[in-house]
């Protein structure tokens, strides 16, 4: 009995061990890799919420042969968006005077058992460094004109940022995260689709980038 129950010890401190090593000290957990995409997951409570409401948070770093203007112009480029991201209906960027913001809708045409789902950020740019550092910050906002209701489509809470830098060479690193408010659709299923979703997308923006696409 005495073994058995040192051997559980053992098995519960290696367990515990391997999740301190598989999180990074913002608590994010390496989810999946390929290549030079790494896509991180944590859970924490949706910002600014009336009520405590886990919500998903999503980041993936990733490196690109190119310049961090190039790596922001692409992300707002209407001809383009449904190049690298997938179910994409509509999408129209509304520039503003000032120039480090802008306002975007998108409509994303999602197969069942999710439903059609739309959103309208607000984007912002910092820049840090010029040449070599810029950050985006957006999240959901609301215009009844350009981005009212839409019926039988789900309305997504968004919030989130990108952050461009300057390698040594040729290349950037890219950081992209993300909180969107849960679905009620169990995660067994949107677990995989959203992994797999995020990795294509990615891969995607690094392939026009790069001209591969």
């Amino acid at each position: 009995m005495k073994k058995t129950n040192l051997i559980l010890s053992i098995l519960f401190v290696i367990s515990l061990t391997s999740i301190s090593v598989a999180q990074d000290k913002e608590g994010f957990e390496l989810i999946k890799k390929e290549d030079q995409i790494s896509i991180f997951e944590r859970w924490i409570n949706y910002p600014n919420a009336n009520s405590a409401t886990q919500a998903r948070e999503v980041k993936g770093e990733f490196t690109i042969a190119t310049n961090v203007y190039a790596a922001l112009k692409l992300i707002r480029n209407e001809e383009k968006i449904q190049i690298w991201q997938t179910h994409v209906s509509e999408f129209k960027v509304y520039l503003q005077p000032d120039t480090m913001t802008w306002y975007e809708y998108s409509y994303h045409d999602i197969p069942w058992p999710v439903t059609d789902q739309d959103h309208y950020l607000k984007y912002k740019m910092s820049v840090i460094k010029p040449n070599e550092q810029l950050f985006v910050t957006f999240e959901s906002a609301e215009n009844k004109d350009l981005a009212p209701v839409r019926e039988d489509v789900d309305r997504m809470g968004l919030t989130g940022s990108w952050r461009f830098e300057k390698l040594p060479g040729k290349m950037i690193k890219v950081t992209y995260r993300i909180i969107s408010k849960p679905s009620s659709i169990p995660r067994l299923f949107t677990d995989p689709v959203i992994r797999r979703n995020i990795m294509s997308t990615i891969r995607s923006y690094i392939d026009i980038l790069e001209g591969r696409k």
